[in-house]
């Protein structure tokens, strides 16, 4: 009698845990994420392959990245086209520090987010001093883009239009540098975990709800009260923050950084823009769910058709994205959501842009 009774608690317990892990769909994303991640980690304990290791490395610093722009286009609703550009300024920071200065890369990618806030404080000032929105906003981003990309092709101390190589010092987790790609996809797993924690916190807390409703109706927002020239900011600073720490990350996985690699808007939409906007824009999980398909995606058909006419995989690979547009407007995230809404109607949230 007593085990049937422990049996019954225990299936009651379990139904419990259920609930409460996906009570609503904000709670599910977040769900989805960590699942996705122990996913990643779970597929790199059953393959060696420095090829696999290497897609899932990049995919999950895709995802983080994605995660960087979500927080700004998708929460705040700011069009910054090139947020590249704060990647390409940690990458900069991070392997001029180490190499002119000898400094270690656990304080290089701090400083890298740190100088990457920066840039993202001065282009918030600019565009708000300015009165500079939507087309207009995007539009600044991308001349600030070549503008970057012109100054650091042609500045010696950067290593100009040759770029920089990273100066390898001996494998050590203190220098960063390894003989595989296990811990560089640890790192970047650490990474996206903190990323999901920092948007799922921001989402909840009242700065996430100012920034939701700015990118619904800025004047409304402002008419409640809502300071928007601050909310604005601080999504721009925030974004800036993680993607410079992800341009970080980034130059020490790759040991090489040159203007035209960083700064161009083909890899702005691959690293930024893709993943959000498949994954779903404004959604939690979006970011991660997109970037686990793309990056993958985009890697089997490159393998499949290098051999090809130049140009054809692109070709393939652009197509996917047009479709992936059209028939899923909403993303991944968005499809996800109604099937959950199916399934949990009295959970159902009719939030905008997948939330």
């Amino acid at each position: 009698m007593s085990e049937k009774s422990d049996t019954i608690l225990l299936k009651k317990s379990s139904r419990s845990w259920l609930r409460y892990l996906f009570a609503n769909w904000e709670r599910t994303q977040l769900v989805i994420s960590f699942a996705l991640i122990a996913l990643v980690g779970l597929i790199s304990a059953f393959t060696k392959s420095p090829y696999v290791l290497g897609i899932l490395v990049l995919a999950t610093l895709y995802a983080f990245v994605g995660i960087t722009w979500n927080i700004v286009a998708g929460f705040a609703g700011q069009l910054l086209i090139a947020h590249v550009i704060f990647l390409g300024i940690g990458a900069y920071t991070t392997i001029v520090l180490n190499n002119r200065f000898g400094i270690t890369p656990w304080l290089g990618i701090p400083a890298a987010g740190v100088v990457a806030g920066l840039l993202g404080l001065v282009v918030a000032f600019i565009t708000l001093r300015y009165g500079l929105k939507a087309d207009y906003f995007a539009l600044f981003t991308i001349a600030l883009l070549v503008t970057l990309k012109t100054i650091f092709l042609k500045w010696k101390f950067v290593g100009s239009a040759l770029g920089l190589w990273l100066q390898l010092g001996n494998a050590s987790w203190k220098n960063m540098i390894f003989s595989t790609k296990e811990p560089y996809l640890y790192i970047a797993m650490g990474l996206l975990a903190l990323g999901v924690i920092v948007q799922y916190l921001i989402y909840r807390s009242k700065t996430g709800k100012y920034m939701l409703a700015i990118r619904e109706d800025e004047s409304a927002a402002a008419a409640l009260g809502v300071n928007t020239s601050l909310y604005k900011t601080l999504a721009v600073v925030i974004g800036a923050v993680m993607a410079g720490i992800a341009g970080g990350f980034y130059v020490m996985y790759v040991a090489f950084v040159e203007p035209p690699q960083v700064f161009d808007l083909g890899f702005n939409v691959e690293i930024v823009m893709a993943s959000p906007i498949i994954g779903g824009l404004g959604s939690l999980a979006g970011p991660l769910l997109g970037a686990f398909l793309n990056k993958p995606l985009a890697e089997l058909i490159r393998g499949m058709l290098s051999a090809e006419t130049s140009g054809t995989s692109l070709i393939i690979y652009g197509s996917f994205l047009v479709l992936a547009i059209l028939f899923l407007p909403r993303g991944i995230a968005g499809a996800l959501q109604d099937l959950y809404n199916k399934i949990f109607p009295h959970s159902a949230d009719d939030l905008p842009g997948g939330d």
